[in-house]
């Protein structure tokens, strides 16, 4: 019995799906289920606020609600001075040479770690595992750097000076930046006088 080859022929078809309405696009998911969704997204930008009004109640003058966005940033520049300088002292007690340079990478969910190469990588990356409130300052660090890294890029000198309530400026940030930046990983330089890049996310 001979055999011969079957012939299979694929038709091909392509489906254009229609163009959804905006009312079908802002409620697809039918009225009660589209109103608890705009509710939680609501819920969750009005705590991003909350938080961000949180650190900027640490900047504002005792007593006042007011703050200005040139103060978020000399508050960043002091409070990172500050950390730079404490912790070169406990490296420096370890042993670790703290002359050389090297990048620091934050993740909130596993602590500080030394990216790259540096001779005394592993007594770094001890320290920080065995020193949370310094892994958790690092992190505050890096929220401050990211509001200030925002308003200098998007205000002018002037604006930089001017002052808000805090509330007005956590509206002012949440709706000017991308507010999850604030609670991923980031990095800075450690070293070489405590130069460091606000904002700056090297944990890629």
């Amino acid at each position: 019995m001979s055999t011969q080859p079957i012939e299979q022929t694929v038709q091909g078809y392509t489906y254009k799906r229609p163009k959804r309405t905006q009312g079908e696009a802002d409620f697809s998911l039918g009225p009660e289920q589209s109103k608890k969704r705009q509710e939680t997204d609501a819920d969750i930008q009005g705590s991003v606020r909350d938080h961000i009004r949180a650190l900027l109640s640490k900047v504002a003058d005792v007593g006042d609600d007011r703050v200005s966005f040139k103060a978020v940033s000399d508050y960043h520049d002091a409070l990172q001075s500050g950390w730079n300088r404490d912790v070169s002292d406990d490296l420096a007690d370890l042993g670790v040479n703290v002359s050389a340079p090297f990048r620091l990478s934050y993740d909130p969910a596993g602590g500080v770690t030394v990216a790259g190469d540096h001779p005394h990588r592993e007594m770094i990356n001890a320290y920080f595992s065995t020193n949370p409130a310094r892994v958790n300052e690092l992190g505050e660090i890096l929220q401050f750097g990211k509001l200030a890294g925002v308003a200098e890029s998007r205000l002018s000198p002037q604006d930089m000076e001017q002052t808000l309530q805090t509330e007005a400026m956590a509206w002012w940030y949440a709706s000017n930046m991308n507010t999850t930046s604030l609670f991923t990983g980031g990095g800075m330089m450690f070293g070489a006088g405590g130069v460091a890049y606000k904002g700056l996310d090297i944990h890629v």
